[in-house]
């Protein structure tokens, strides 16, 4: 039972998904079609280490360098170092990456570029181990097919150069060892030969005068050099003397630009003092210099003052220029200090000539020692030099990117099957949150639950075709003449006792249909050979003139219930065999009171020995009281409710008026029901099969169709 109510709720509602799915399926298409390709093509590299390269460092001698080399980095390293923003920025700036706005794209957007960066096919990159494997794809996406090849393939170089910096950074340093050790080693072994030669010129091994000359020599570049030291001493001393006269000149009235172009803060409190001054001058042309004004503009200067006086301190202690010709002074004068040393050692050696002599073994042992070092050195150096240059990255470029010929994304197919599933679930979750709002009855059995008393029968929904006399239009077998025949078929035998020859027709609001299932009923009745008349009781809004084109609405019922005019002459005939009107008339100034009289009910119990059916037709209930004071009159009183758009709440109300009244009505009857959307399916099958007509058409929007009009 619960899925055919569900079944029938998006039978109802049917309409709505449909709309949903196709907004969403023409939504989805149309962005297929607007939105930029999205292009996308992949480059390959193996990660792997070369054991020829291993072998060779090996052999010579370099083993913690080729073990440092053989641990290479998992892949995920791999795939995280290959997508560091270094790799990423150097890939942009290559490429000239920008965005709409000129600007260069950062390596976050490159690597990932949101939502709507996809949908605006933006450049992207995105590198994952293929499985099962050792290689790398680098991925690239873009809204051109040959800058997606250059996006990949440029990431992949910059990414093996980096790695080869990063294999070569041992040897590197390495090597920078050396050649600064060569350079200690080299002096120390000058130095040794030096001393050689004093202790032999002092043990008179060699030409005397050629050592002396050669002493002399060195003693004399030691002085040249001494000299050279001190001159740049001084010329040191006097560029910081310099710049100290300069820092002192410096203060607060009058700063340097370099000052205020080194240090942002000097520059922000020159332009504060400025700009407070500005504003002194400004209100001293108005105000005296005592004025509050003006003194509170004094402070702030005072304080700005202050502040400037403090950061160009600090600006001088940590002054660059500064401190670079402390540093370059401190180092002179440890190299004048050592030169110093050598001229005294040097002179020591012509006054220790012969101790130095006798110690010749011990300083040429020291000389071969020093030599021994430095020619292992040099050596050391070669064979770094070696391994550096064959050491390369573990990363080898073995599929480069292909320029793809056709784009990836937008998928019309996929995005159209995605907009139809989002449109139907969307859809039903609309048709489910309507169902849920809404408070109308649909079916006879909610009117059932409602209300307890006799449900006459159900009139389906119909399509207009100029009038409302359906049933006089349509055979005696069609589904809607046999809903009215099952109805009138109810009404006599509503009563056994007191036929029911007035029958009063109402609703509980207008547009309901209860004027269209009055003359419908009617023409059923007058079908049967019986004399039906339909009297027009809705003095406020007429309706019954309109169902017949030879009807007029120039006298009726007001005219007759004033005297004007007899009801003889205001019946008026149809079309339709045994079946009169009497038209409301004109609209009286009180209908109200027209209704309440003695000469209404005298009228209509008149009438009811006249005609064999009197159907009167009343205003809605909620509405106005006149059918309530109708419905004493008549012998039986026909409730329409429209399914599907009369709520519960009303029916609940019209079902109170009454009781307050006293006045049962004869029974109910649902009006413009849906067979198939309200899940009655099954009868309009079997009317179809049963009756051999083809059942009307039914009609979309309800106030254009139905089984009443707009009464």
């Amino acid at each position: 039972m619960e899925l055919l109510t569900l079944y029938t709720a998006l039978l109802r509602r049917k309409w709505i998904i449909v709309q949903a799915v196709l907004l969403f399926t023409v939504g989805a298409v149309i962005l297929s079609v607007v939105l930029p390709k999205n292009f996308r093509t992949s480059s390959r590299v193996l990660v792997s280490t070369s054991d020829t390269s291993l072998s060779i460092l090996n052999d010579l001698g370099l083993g913690e360098i080729a073990a440092g080399l053989s641990n290479t980095d998992d892949i995920t390293n791999k795939i995280s170092l290959a997508t560091t923003r270094p790799v990423l920025d150097e890939v942009v700036w290559r490429l000239q990456l920008r965005d709409d706005d000129g600007r260069l794209i950062t390596a976050e957007e490159l690597l990932v570029p949101g939502t709507f960066g996809e949908l605006e096919a933006r450049p992207n990159i995105s590198v994952a181990q293929q499985q099962g494997t050792d290689l790398l794809v680098f991925e690239a996406r873009a809204n051109d097919p040959e800058l997606a090849r250059l996006i990949a393939d440029t990431t992949v170089e910059v990414a093996i150069l980096r790695a080869q910096q990063r294999a070569r950074q041992d040897t590197r340093n390495a090597r920078l060892f050396i050649e600064q050790q060569l350079v200690v080693v080299r002096t120390e072994f000058d130095i040794a030969l030096q001393e050689i030669a004093n202790a032999q010129a002092a043990e008179e091994v060699i030409d005397l005068e050629s050592e002396l000359k050669a002493a002399i020599a060195r003693l004399s570049e030691l002085m040249l050099a001494y000299e050279q030291n001190a001159a740049q001493i001084q010329e040191v001393r006097a560029k910081l003397s310099q710049q100290r006269s300069f820092q002192g000149k410096e203060n607060v009235a009058q700063v340097a630009a370099t000052t205020m172009a080194a240090n942002r803060q000097v520059a922000t409190l020159q332009d504060r003092l400025t700009e407070l001054r500005q504003k002194r001058a400004a209100e001293l042309m108005d105000k005296t210099p005592q004025h509050p004004d003006v003194l509170d503009l004094d402070k702030l200067l005072a304080e700005t003052e202050a502040q400037l006086s403090v950061a160009l301190a600090a600006q001088h202690e940590l002054d660059p220029s500064v401190q670079a010709l402390q540093s370059q002074l401190a180092g002179l004068l440890e190299k004048g200090a050592e030169i110093d040393q050598s001229i005294q050692r040097t002179t020591d050696q012509f006054s220790t000539y012969p101790d130095k002599m006798r110690r010749m073994a011990q300083l040429r042992m020291a000389a071969d020692a020093a030599e021994n070092v430095y020619k292992s050195l040099q050596e050391q150096n070669y064979q770094v030099g070696v391994a550096e240059s064959m050491l390369v990255s573990d990363m080898q470029l073995v599929e480069p990117a292909v320029a793809p010929e056709r784009h990836y994304s937008p998928k019309i197919l996929v995005n159209t099957i995605l907009g139809i599933l989002a449109g139907s679930v969307f859809g039903l979750g609309l048709a489910f949150l309507f169902e849920y709002v809404d408070d109308s009855v649909r079916t006879p059995e909610e009117l059932s639950n409602i209300w307890e008393i006799p449900r006459l029968g159900v009139v389906p929904r119909f399509k207009l075709t100029g009038d409302r006399r359906v049933v006089d239009e349509l055979p005696m077998t069609h589904p809607i003449s046999e809903a009215y025949r099952t109805i009138r078929n109810g009404l006599m035998y509503a009563s056994l006792d007191k036929p029911l020859r007035l029958i009063a027709v109402t609703s509980a609001v207008p547009s309901e249909g209860k004027s269209t299932f009055a003359v419908n009923l009617a023409i059923s009745f007058a079908r049967e050979g019986k004399r039906v008349l339909i009297v027009d009781c809705d003095l406020r809004r007429p309706a019954q003139h309109r169902n017949f084109p030879t009807i007029s609405n120039h006298q009726g019922l007001t005219d007759v219930l004033t005297g004007k005019v007899s009801v003889e002459e205001a019946q008026q005939q149809t079309p339709v065999a045994n079946l009169t009107v009497l038209s409301s008339g004109p609209t009286p100034a009180d209908p109200a009171r027209l209704v309440e009289s003695l000469r209404l009910r005298q009228l209509l119990l008149d009438l009811r020995k006249q005609y064999d059916v009197v159907i009167v037709d009343t205003p809605p209930c909620l509405v106005v009281n006149d059918s309530i004071v109708i419905g004493r009159a008549v012998d039986g009183l026909i409730i329409v409710v429209e399914s599907g758009s009369t709520s519960r709440k009303l029916v609940l109300d019209m079902k109170s008026r009454f009781e307050v009244s006293g006045l049962e009505p004869t029974g109910l009857v649902v009006n413009k029901l849906d067979f198939m959307a309200s899940g009655y399916g099954y009868y309009y099958k079997a009317y179809r099969r049963y009756g051999g007509e083809e059942s009307p058409t039914p009609a979309p929007p309800p106030e254009s169709a139905g089984g009443g009009g707009v009464a």
